[in-house]
């Protein structure tokens, strides 16, 4: 449901000002008298390798020194590591724990974090109202993954009553972040009249924007055929929905081989001609096209 995080080399910039230019055996030197800042600094250059060989469990030990004296960016690294197996042994209950005492204080990456591992059942036990509080609380703090999973919490009802306009305002803000993982449900949600009539130009920029991005996939090259063959959303155009409904045919989308058969049959978009339409109509019926009459 979201795209994972990343550890945090917080501020590092920041901490370091405050500290001064110091080399590794300095900083070591203030961690050892018990500067969190300095933990938490010492740890991040060791998980990514800065200025010393990467050493996951000297990233862990000092990451844990800093987090034990309630720094929250501590405490979400800590949570990433323990959910990681990064220096420490892998541990779902652990991470879970850790990041809570980063949420509680306000971390929102971490709020979203906790969110997930409450979602999936993953070291705390499944609840989508715990899942749906802290993604929103992320959510309302910028955090995209966290918008976009809220947004499909709504749309299935998950934690809380169906609610495809919230659905709806929550892609959005994640796709102005550009999640792009965002993009398919909100096309689909706006596709299917969930914004009104009004939203149909949207849905369409929404669908060549992921066409664009998978220029293979024979279902987007049916919706947007649909679309320039109804005008949703966007001016009539018979020749560019006959365009994109033989690729999807060609691709194997069932739906669309029935589709451009009717187009060749009746001249929509091009000259009649039955032979491709008869040809059309056996792929589909041999690949088990379903129509209702």
């Amino acid at each position: 449901m979201k795209i994972r995080h990343c550890f945090i080399p917080v501020l590092l910039l920041l901490i370091a000002g405050v500290l001064g230019a110091q080399t590794i055996s300095e900083l070591e030197k203030y961690a050892n008298s018990g500067n969190a800042d300095a933990q938490f600094l010492l740890g991040a250059k060791y998980y990514e390798g800065k200025e010393v060989e990467r050493d996951f469990n000297k990233a862990a030990y000092w990451t844990e020194k800093a987090a034990n004296q309630n720094d929250a960016e501590a405490q979400y690294n800590m949570g990433f590591l323990c959910e990681r197996g990064e220096g420490v042994e892998k541990d779902y209950a652990k991470a879970a724990e850790w990041y809570e005492k980063a949420a509680n204080q306000g971390h929102k990456v971490a709020q979203g974090e906790l969110a997930y591992l409450y979602y999936t059942g993953s070291g705390r036990e499944k609840d989508n109202d715990e899942a749906l509080y802290w993604y929103e609380k992320a959510a309302n703090q910028g955090v995209d993954f966290a918008q976009h999973s809220l947004g499909y919490m709504y749309s299935e009802g998950l934690g809380t009553e169906k609610d495809n306009a919230a659905a709806i305002g929550w892609f959005r803000k994640a796709v102005a972040q550009k999640y792009e993982a965002s993009k398919k449900p909100l096309f689909k949600l706006l596709y299917e009249g969930e914004g009104g009539e009004a939203a149909y130009p949207e849905a369409f920029v929404l669908l060549e924007e992921l066409l664009e991005a998978d220029s293979t996939n024979d279902e987007y090259q049916y919706m947007i055929a649909l679309m320039y063959l109804n005008g949703k959303g966007v001016e009539t155009d018979e020749e560019k929905a006959f365009f994109w409904m033989k690729k999807a045919a060609w691709n194997d989308h069932i739906d669309a081989q029935w589709e451009l058969a009717d187009m060749y049959e009746y001249g929509i978009g091009v000259e009649i001609d039955t032979a491709e339409a008869d040809y059309w109509y056996e792929v589909a019926e041999e690949n088990e096209y379903y129509w209702w009459w």
